[in-house]
């Protein structure tokens, strides 16, 4: 993976991280490039990061950039062109939910949601609830950008909530949490086919889902929907199997 060419970008410089890691491959390390200062994104450039493969947490607008391993692939659905499969027909049949987009703010029925996401899909129970609530503000709350987030209700029961940011050609899905307590609503499925149909009816052309990681069996997921385009070579690439 190469650096941003900076004649592209006015007044913003990369910078590469030390190593970490990694959150996906168990015993690797990783590295990500940042762009900063994040205050002098404007959206242009923005939308453009984002066309070449990075996404954002919190504040930060990053791209993993390790030197041994180039396993994280943005990957982005052409709305247009998505072909639903029989499961993900049902799926979408199946679920009816009252949606609710807003601004990001805090909500203590989100954060309860959030943190029982964290416990059952990750088994995360390392820090104190008050770390927690942090971490989630800083990581889904905090953007520099324009963000929303989508609500899904059922019966008054909150079950999912969407982070996303909108720019210029669709949304990029920032995180998405779902009541782990429904397993058969495929909630997770459900959520990227709405956002899908709401990009269509908003004249956007695509859905970006961050990363594909092919040996990470929670990442594996996202070339379900089909056709999708992978970011390789500084280009976008179709594929349909």
């Amino acid at each position: 993976m190469s650096y941003p060419e900076n004649n592209e970008f006015k007044k913003i410089q990369f910078y590469l991280t030390a190593n970490y890691n990694c959150g996906y491959l168990e015993s690797k390390k990783a590295q990500s490039i940042v762009a900063s200062p994040y205050q002098a994104i404007n959206q242009n450039e923005f939308n453009n990061l984002i066309h070449q493969g990075f996404r954002r947490s919190g504040n930060h607008v990053y791209k993993p950039h390790c030197h041994e391993c180039e396993k994280c692939i943005p990957i982005r659905i052409k709305v247009d062109d998505l072909k639903l499969n029989t499961t993900q027909k049902k799926c979408l049949k199946r679920n009816q939910f009252n949606v609710e987009i807003s601004d990001l703010k805090f909500e203590q029925e989100d954060f309860l949601l959030y943190q029982s996401y964290q416990t059952k899909r990750h088994n995360d129970q390392s820090t104190s609830e008050e770390d927690q609530k942090e971490e989630y503000k800083n990581f889904l709350l905090t953007s520099n950008h324009d963000s929303k987030m989508f609500k899904f209700y059922l019966n008054k029961q909150l079950m999912i909530i969407s982070i996303v940011d909108l720019i210029s050609d669709g949304i990029s899905a920032v995180y998405t949490i779902y009541n782990q307590h429904f397993p058969k609503l495929s909630l997770g499925t459900y959520a990227i086919l709405w956002q899908s149909e709401w990009c269509k009816e908003n004249n956007f052309s695509y859905l970006y889902l961050g990363y594909w990681i092919n040996e990470n069996a929670k990442m594996r997921y996202k070339t379900n929907f089909k056709p999708y385009e992978l970011f390789i070579n500084k280009q976008w690439e179709k594929f349909n199997a």
